[in-house]
């Protein structure tokens, strides 16, 4: 769950807004639900930890996920230690950052138009988020701090167990027997669909475009279409494999595509049961696409299709 992310987008600030509030949440269990998945709920610690890298970045004109000791406003140098230092028991977590943008909703659709962010708020693990934002009108920094609330509720109970342990997961530094730990990430993943499709069947007004991010999953590529991607839940799913993935634009023509798998992935952030399909131009307007992912799943032939429609 430890991923570590950042989109560059230009920004200004002046005259800051600081503070606590639940439009992070409101705007991601939004999507959330037009794929299916659980809401996350608000968690004030985690918006706590959000708030303080908020302000380190927009105080300091600063991008990215990790903090410079002995910087002024800091408070942990990676998402985890903040997490720590705003009194969150895990380390184990997501967290997602914009910049430059005026609202929380235009935030999430950004971030929703790359590749590795989207999938940290399509995480199924994850069911708590905290949110922050920093700026004025012309530009805000926006941060999200997701986590586990069934892990959290594991590191406060210190659970004794034989066998093999995991470490580096409570803020504490307490070791977690092996199969609790495992049973706690199931225990949010089983509350979430089998299979998660984006853009989610029957979408309309689509964007277009892929946003550049850091790292980029498509290095050298440049004026990239909407992402689709497929997730499949590994709680449902113990082996998967895809044979194909295609995009076909509202004439049944093949869209030419980069097709990012686990095993190509340049980055190693997709997960053998994560899936995705980046078209190599940016999609036409007001167009009906059909995806076709075809593959199997514990030797079960598996055939998704469906269509979305793209905006202006």
């Amino acid at each position: 769950m430890r991923y570590l992310l950042a989109i560059s987008l230009l920004f200004s600030l002046s005259l800051p807004v600081l503070g606590f509030d639940r439009g992070g949440a409101k705007a991601v269990n939004l999507l959330r639900r037009s794929a299916g998945m659980i809401p996350l709920k608000n968690d004030y610690t985690l918006s706590r930890s959000a708030y303080h890298h908020a302000k380190y970045l927009g105080r300091l004109h600063r991008k990215g996920h990790l903090e410079r000791p002995g910087s002024a406003y800091y408070t942990g140098r990676t998402p985890f230690d903040r997490m720590v230092q705003a009194g969150y028991p895990s380390r184990a977590g997501v967290e997602n950052i914009s910049y430059g943008d005026s609202t929380y909703t235009h935030s999430v659709g950004v971030l929703m138009s790359t590749l590795y962010h989207r999938l940290a708020f399509l995480d199924f693990r994850i069911d708590s988020l905290g949110s922050s934002e920093y700026g004025n009108r012309r530009g805000r920094i926006y941060v999200y701090d997701m986590a586990s609330s069934a892990v959290a509720k594991l590191c406060r109970e210190h659970p004794k167990g034989g066998g093999r342990e995991v470490y580096g997961v409570c803020a504490n530094g307490q070791g977690l027997p092996l199969g609790p730990f495992r049973q706690a990430l199931a225990e949010v993943e089983r509350r979430n669909p089998a299979l998660v499709l984006w853009p989610p069947p029957g979408a309309r007004r689509v964007p277009r475009t892929f946003i550049r991010e850091t790292p980029d999953p498509i290095p050298g590529i440049y004026h990239a279409g909407y992402p689709v991607t497929v997730q499949f839940n590994p709680a449902r799913y113990r082996r998967v494999r895809m044979k194909s993935f295609r995009l076909l634009d509202g004439k049944g023509r093949v869209v030419p595509s980069k097709i990012l798998t686990s095993r190509n992935d340049p980055h190693h952030k997709l997960s053998p049961y994560e899936f995705a399909l980046i078209p190599l131009r940016r999609l036409a307007p007001h167009t009906r696409y059909t995806a076709v992912f075809t593959g199997t799943a514990d030797n079960k032939r598996i055939e998704k299709r469906w269509q979305f429609t793209t905006g202006g």
